[in-house]
């Protein structure tokens, strides 16, 4: 009789495995609409939802103003080109939406008012779709971060890259702050960027699954706060005891063609809390409420996650039939997302 258990119990994982295995090759998964801010990087050339790390310096470019000088006052000006930033090529087909640019700025010469110009050309691959000029809010005398409006929509291909052309006029050279935490100098894209195909709280152990249009360096986002595991009473799980894994291959069938993916795998280990939620973003956040009170800024992560901690099914004395050791983890889906926040 022991031997028909112990045949059965490992029948019975195997049967799960497979189940499993199934649950891979037909993934359920979420594909949310998100705002990413894509940074103008300090290589001048890269423009990516990858940040710095909040203790790294930000970056500067030079908005150079070209005019006739004449002793008394200055004429006749023309724009000047700031630079090109590309995206990496898109990991599956989708449409984005560029609503607005941020940009941080300062005149340097406080002799004159900048009395500026920024144009904004964007283009897909090597071809321009789009241009739109608008007019600095300031004069220029303090570093201000400014929003201009760029409204353009693309629907990429995999593989297609697309890029920030800025060019600048005025009457004074200004700074132009980026690549940093608080100099979020960047474009503001809307699109469905990120598939997330579950969320699984085990014992101490906590995984989430997810695959991106633009892969970044979640290490690093671990380092920087980026992405948090929240708990009841202010618990906040250690990133250093979390890993970054590559996950699963997929192929998901969408209206614009088939999205062939490779996913990432954050794994936390020595999970204590209770009451435990992801929140995920691609910058710092505030993880305090957002209720209008002195705790919170309303500043809340992209993403929010509440997970169910897995039940576990064991026999009267402790596995499956009676053999102790044994048991079946019943791992309940926890895509069950409270936030999905576009910023302003």
């Amino acid at each position: 009789m022991r031997r028909f258990s112990l045949g059965l119990a490992f029948a019975i994982s195997a049967l799960v495995l497979l189940s499993m295995n199934v649950n891979a090759a037909e993934p359920e998964y979420e594909n949310p609409e998100l705002e990413l801010k894509f940074n103008l990087k300090e290589d001048k050339e890269s423009l990516t939802p990858q940040n710095k790390l909040p203790s790294e310096p930000e970056a500067k470019s030079i908005g150079r103003a070209q005019y006739d000088q004449y002793p008394l006052f200055r004429n006749n000006r023309e724009p000047t080109q700031v630079g090109t930033w590309t995206s990496e090529p898109v990991e599956f087909g989708l449409t984005i939406s560029l609503p607005t640019m941020d940009i941080w700025w300062q005149g340097k010469d406080p002799d004159y008012e900048a009395d500026c110009e920024w144009t904004f050309y964007i283009h897909q691959n090597d071809q321009q779709v789009s241009e739109n000029t608008e007019t600095c809010s300031s004069n220029g005398d303090d570093l201000v971060r400014e929003t201009y409006n760029v409204g353009t929509t693309l629907e990429l291909a995999t593989g297609d890259t697309f890029a920030i052309e800025l060019w600048y006029e005025g009457w004074e050279d200004v700074d132009i702050y980026h690549d940093n935490v608080t100099y979020d100098t960047g474009i503001n894209a809307r699109g469905n960027h990120i598939f997330f195909f579950g969320a699984m709280w085990i014992g101490s152990q906590v995984n989430v699954e997810f695959a991106e249009a633009w892969p970044t360096n979640w290490d690093t986002n671990l380092d920087g706060g980026f992405v948090m595991l929240m708990g009841d009473d202010g618990y906040m799980a250690d990133n250093k005891k979390a890993d970054v894994n590559e996950g699963s291959k997929y192929s998901i069938t969408l209206t614009n063609g088939t999205a062939d993916l490779i996913s990432t795998v954050i794994t936390w280990n020595e999970v204590t809390g209770n009451g435990i939620s992801l929140m995920m973003d691609y910058t710092t956040f505030d993880h305090m409420p957002s209720n209008g009170s002195a705790n919170g800024t309303g500043n809340q992560a992209i993403v929010t996650v509440n997970l169910i901690k897995a039940k576990q099914l064991l026999g009267d004395e402790g596995g499956i039939l009676g053999l102790p050791g044994f048991e079946i983890i019943l791992a309940i889906p926890a895509l069950a997302f409270v936030a999905r926040r576009l910023r302003n």
